[in-house]
């Protein structure tokens, strides 16, 4: 009986184990895209601002290759 309690107490131990990882890689992958929806919000408040660049000067060319880029480096 004794022997059977503890086999149980170390599956039980196992499958804690596994949530507890499984959380983890979850707090992970959340602050990763935390991360990266900040750098897109940077970026963001860079053009926000009253600041004179040459950037601001071109075309709807140069915008849309700005946003696309600012785009598919959060995704």
């Amino acid at each position: 009986l004794r022997e059977y309690v503890d086999d149980t107490e170390d599956y039980i131990n196992i499958m804690l184990d596994d949530k507890q990882n499984q959380l983890l890689h979850m707090g992970v992958l959340i602050n990763i895209a935390t991360l990266l929806i900040t750098m897109a919000v940077v970026v963001t408040g860079i053009f926000g601002m009253n600041i004179k660049i040459s950037l601001f000067k071109t075309g709807t060319k140069e915008f849309l290759q700005t946003t696309v880029g600012t785009l598919g480096g959060t995704l």
